[in-house]
């Protein structure tokens, strides 16, 4: 009897989460379905398939938005943003996990609880500090990236840091090795599960960023150029979701490619220490 009561409840689970998951990926059937139609297609039958390959779409999508550019503004904003986060909250994690000291864990502290403060708090004078530093075009938003997106890293390298032996730095030390090339060469290649966990996160995160590129840029990279089909008085669907198709396949393929890293590094960065 027990038996049976298991099985109908798992049943049962398994049907709500495939609801769930439908739920969860009904909008992108919507954008894939409507990015092959014709606007009149569209508002007639929004979820219809498609009678043909309309590749219409795709073509008005990638001259207004001005495709190559504003995919290779948001390029380099992703791949330094997320190297110079990468690079610098590994190391500053390092050194505040290896510094067993009162003003180690305070500042370990000020960025934890950075965690918890929304951007829209902020938003207002991070938009005046940019403006006062003459940072408002793609190369200056790039150190805004790392100055945001460093709290998560070094929350998440920390704790995987403390896991590394600390045997592994003595025996260098020992040999004459300087804590630059200790870093590198030994302690950086082992956070490579935390590391592809972290590009990931910031990677999808930065590629998908509207607010802070829309105060700080106010154009030049695909989420912003995207609104050109989103006027007051007209919305082009068609090309819409043309582009939401052609700017995320990138990012979509980059995670698939590191997916397996997500889970493993947050939950050891997550136990260790």
């Amino acid at each position: 009897m027990a038996n049976n009561q298991q099985k109908v409840f798992q049943q049962v689970l398994t049907i709500v989460m495939v609801l769930f998951a439908f739920m969860f990926f009904y909008p992108v059937i919507f954008v894939l379905l409507n990015a092959f139609k014709p606007e009149a297609r569209i508002t007639l039958d929004p979820m219809g398939l498609p009678s043909s390959l309309y590749l219409d779409n795709f073509a008005r999508a990638w001259s207004v938005m001005e495709f190559p550019k504003v995919f290779m503004n948001t390029l380099v904003v992703t791949v330094f943003g997320l190297g110079g986060i990468i690079l610098t909250s590994s190391m500053a994690a390092y050194m505040l996990a290896r510094t067993d000291s009162k003003p180690s864990w305070i500042i370990y502290g000020y960025f934890v609880l950075s965690l918890v403060i929304p951007f829209q708090i902020i938003m207002v004078p991070v938009a005046v500090l940019a403006a006062d530093l003459n940072l408002m075009s793609i190369p200056g938003i790039i150190p805004m990236y790392w100055g945001l997106g460093c709290p998560t890293a070094i929350f998440m390298f920390h704790g995987f840091v403390k896991g590394v032996p600390r045997e592994l730095e003595e025996s260098a030390a020992i040999d004459g090795a300087g804590q630059f090339y200790i870093f590198f060469n030994i302690v950086f290649p082992l956070l490579k599960t935390i590391i592809a966990t972290i590009a990931v996160i910031d990677a999808l995160w930065i590629w998908n960023d509207f607010l802070l590129p829309l105060i700080v840029v106010k154009e030049g990279t695909i989420q912003l150029a995207q609104m050109r089909f989103n006027g007051q008085f007209l919305k082009e669907y068609g090309p819409m979701t043309a582009s939401l198709t052609l700017s995320a396949l990138p990012i979509v393929l980059f995670y698939l490619g590191l997916q397996k890293y997500i889970i493993k590094g947050i939950a050891a960065g997550a136990v260790k220490g």
